[in-house]
Order: structure tokens, then sequence, then C-alpha cells
């Protein structure tokens, strides 16, 4: 289930300015999660990419680069040949 339980992020791993637009306490693990994966790959910092990777299976994270129009193609292109 990862770190957390079930749909709260926890804010500690994640830095604010990545998310300066909206509220982390208001975002859903689960409804947010295209968002949240993509906000933190193409922005965010190495610490945050460790914490997204390990609440995320590789294909919801493959999943999410391939739904979100404008997501970069070399990140998705990346996590389509390592292994997590």
């Amino acid at each position: 289930m990862g770190i957390l339980g079930k749909k709260k992020l926890h804010k500690n791993h994640l830095n604010p300015t990545t998310f300066w637009d909206v509220d982390v306490d208001l975002l859903d693990r689960e409804k947010n999660k295209d968002f949240i994966i993509v906000r933190v790959l193409e922005g965010g910092t190495d610490s945050e990419i460790w914490y997204i990777e390990s609440i995320y299976s590789r294909q919801e994270i493959i999943a999410a680069l391939k739904n979100t129009r404008g997501a970069c193609k070399k990140t998705l292109n990346f996590y389509k040949t390592i292994t997590i």
C-alpha cells in the first residue's frame, strides 16, 4: 500500500515550491495521481522523486506520463526503460 496508507500524501516528503499553486492537503493520492506524478517527475527534487517511486508502481508512473497532455516524452521513455 505504500508509505502512508490510503489517500493522503506525506507533506514532509514534498517541497512546497513543487506544488506552489495548489494546497497539498487537498490532493488525493489516488484521484490526483497523474497530476502529482507528473508534477514531481518534471519539477521535483530527488527526494520527492524517490518518494513518488515508493508510493506509486512503475505501471502507474508510466500511465500518468502517457495520460497527461504535455508530459515530457523523454521522461516517459526513461520510465519505460528502467526498473524501479
